[in-house]
């Protein structure tokens, strides 16, 4: 009867498996998913090292090449400096990466020119670094050995001329830094107009500046506080007959 069975049995067909499925069939089925997985696991190591490859160039290019490197240096805010002597101060190398640059280092190197007053720099993408400046403007100047040296309201002495410049006024030296400073910070508090008026300016202490204009006159200016209402108040007194004036305190002018 088993023989009977057995030769009863369509052709090609496997025997069932213990959950009535064909035991062929379920090889087959496992052997595609570990295929699958192997494949799909080699995918993922493809994609990771590609993105690490990218992420490799990414780096040299911004990081290492010059193709995000310095190609320009533009200056602005310069007067009498030129730009080739503020880029030249700079030392920026072409070439340079933007993202390395140490632009600090750069600020303080053109802080050294002493016509700057102040400035910055900042980068662009893909190619420019700017230089921004402020120089210093002359509001006096001192005789120094056999030549004027030009004053800024800050007492910074910047620059030196051969002969006294026209429409500035002479600062004489004080008994110390402090005097100069006062002089230097009045002189600075004088518009254009009232400047050329001013022949010199002594300040035998900070609280005691005294100008002598251009005809003779004489002013009390004082301290260096109120400097804007002692300016209007001596523009309104250039054109009143008088020698002296005292303008220490706007509020009480004493001319004679």
């Amino acid at each position: 009867m088993t023989d009977t069975a057995a030769r009863g049995r369509p052709p090609g067909r496997a025997d069932p498996g213990p959950n009535g499925g064909s035991g062929r069939d379920l090889g087959v089925g496992g052997g595609s998913s570990s295929r699958g997985r192997r494949v799909g696991g080699v995918r993922g190591w493809l994609v990771l090292v590609l993105l690490l490859l990218l992420a490799a160039v990414l780096t040299w290019v911004v990081a290492f090449s010059s193709v995000l490197g310095v190609a320009s240096v533009r200056v602005r805010g310069n007067t009498t400096l030129s730009a080739a002597a503020v880029v030249q101060r700079a030392a920026i190398r072409s070439g340079t990466p933007l993202v390395r640059l140490d632009t600090s280092a750069a600020r303080a190197r053109v802080l050294a020119i002493p016509q700057v007053k102040s400035a910055t720099v900042t980068t662009s993408y893909p190619n420019t670094v700017t230089i921004t400046i402020t120089q210093r403007t002359a509001v006096g100047y001192r005789a120094v050995g056999g030549g004027q040296s030009l004053v800024d309201a800050d007492n910074v002495a910047f620059e030196q001329a051969a002969a006294a410049p026209k429409g500035l006024p002479r600062l004489v030296a004080g008994a110390n830094a402090a005097d100069d400073a006062a002089a230097a910070a009045v002189a600075g508090a004088l518009t254009h107009s009232l400047a050329v008026e001013v022949a010199q300016v002594t300040a035998p202490t900070p609280e005691s500046v005294t100008l002598t204009l251009a005809d003779g006159r004489v002013v009390l200016w004082g301290g260096t506080d109120r400097g804007a209402d002692k300016a209007r108040l001596l523009s309104a007194l250039l054109g009143q007959p008088g020698r002296y004036f005292d303008i220490s305190d706007p509020d009480t002018v004493i001319s004679r």
